[in-house]
């Protein structure tokens, strides 16, 4: 079997939101959570999706009752700390072969994408997947994207490392290729490397991309995969992005 892992303890401070949790926010008539929660139950019906909760997570918990397994992220310390959470649950189970890890703000992703990504994953015998997207430019809708992570490719057009935009080098920050936090990981290989992360970095945060680093020291290759569709890799991190991302889902309906 497999398992998702919806990360969904920020805050959104950007949001302006103080009485719900960011991926609570309505996009399309339901929470931007719910979106996801969905795309996870048609992509792997055989297990329940597990949402990270944090900031007011009782209210998420609460929406989804016995739908997802919940749990908590008291601080929040990054991504890293969010799917480190998670580890009790999954350390000792040897029947989950692969983990699919989504961030809890892309309400566009869908199941099919879930499923390309582990899919490729499986074919391919990686220990880590990433999907990512090529953008032409940082304008229009993909301005949007220009804070993401950056995807850093060696000579050989294999993945190096993933640099977060606050760590980036102007150099580094020029590259189009970002990463759209939908990962797959070998399940006994994540639960062996999580407590191993550091938080050295400009926000002082345990980062799942560290991860990418350490599976490379080891020796493994790590895959990229782009995905169907770019904008499924779009978050809601501001007003600005969730009034684009209503927009293409009003498109979409049409």
């Amino acid at each position: 079997m497999n398992q998702v892992i919806i990360m969904a303890g920020g805050k959104g401070t950007r949001m302006n939101m103080t009485d719900i949790p960011k991926t609570m926010i309505p996009v399309a008539g339901k929470p931007i959570v719910e979106h996801i929660v969905e795309a996870a139950e048609k992509a792997l019906p055989e297990t329940k999706p597990v949402v990270i909760i944090g900031f007011q997570g009782e209210k998420i918990a609460e929406h989804f009752d016995l739908r997802v397994t919940c749990v908590r992220q008291k601080e929040q310390l990054g991504t890293g700390h969010a799917v480190a959470c998670a580890a009790p649950l999954f350390r000792d189970r040897s029947d989950i072969a692969h983990i699919v890890v989504i961030s809890g703000d892309q309400p566009l992703i869908s199941s099919q994408t879930i499923q390309t990504v582990l899919r490729h994953h499986e074919e391919q015998g990686e220990t880590i997947t990433l999907g990512t997207v090529v953008v032409p430019d940082f304008t229009g809708i993909h301005e949007h994207m220009l804070h993401y992570g950056r995807i850093v490719r060696g000579k050989e057009g294999n993945v190096a490392r993933i640099v977060e935009y606050k760590d980036a080098t102007e150099e580094e920050r020029a590259i189009r290729e970002v990463n759209t936090s939908v990962y797959c990981f070998e399940s006994a290989w994540l639960w062996e490397h999580i407590d191993r992360l550091g938080s050295e970095n400009a926000s002082k945060e345990f980062y799942i991309t560290d991860l990418i680093g350490m599976a490379m020291n080891e020796g493994h290759t790590i895959c990229a995969i782009p995905l169907p569709d770019p904008l499924e890799g779009l978050n809601v991190n501001t007003p600005e992005q969730l009034a684009a991302i209503e927009g293409i889902f009003a498109k979409k309906a049409e």
